[in-house]
């Protein structure tokens, strides 16, 4: 179940599609975008002392280190919060609990709350995108 809850909520993540979207992680953003989800959910599972911070730190760097974006929309610590939450509820075995805060949060949603494309579709061909490039020296 975290799974699910970690693949929605970062579909849902208008930061993080839109970083691929844009190719910021390169030509395969998409890819990388999808091993983001598996090291999350791996590190969130396997760390036992788990911070909030801890959450962020990772989040931060995965998203300036893979993506050369930098978040300055708070979206790292609301995602960061909801991962935090959900694994509490996670390590505590409250299922029902997890079901219904997966339900009532926004970022959980079936669907991505905005119209931008999901990170497991491909752009159409003829979409008309300018590469945006990293002006920060490598």
């Amino acid at each position: 179940m975290f799974r699910q809850i970690v693949e929605r909520i970062f579909s849902n993540w208008t930061a993080l599609r839109l970083a691929v979207e844009h190719s910021m992680g390169g030509p395969n953003s998409k890819q990388v975008a999808i091993c983001t989800i598996d090291y999350i959910i791996q590190y969130c599972t396997s760390e036992n002392d788990l911070e909030l911070e801890d959450i962020e730190d990772v989040l931060d760097d995965i998203m300036d280190q893979e993506f050369n974006t930098i978040c300055e929309d708070n979206s790292i610590k609301e995602v960061s919060q909801l991962l935090y939450n959900f694994l509490q509820l996670l390590k505590t075995g409250d299922t029902v609990q997890l079901e219904k805060s997966a339900k009532e949060s926004r970022m959980v949603e079936e669907e991505p709350s905005t119209s931008c494309q999901t990170m497991n579709e491909d752009l159409p061909e003829d979409a008309e995108w300018t590469q945006v490039k990293s002006r920060r020296k490598k």
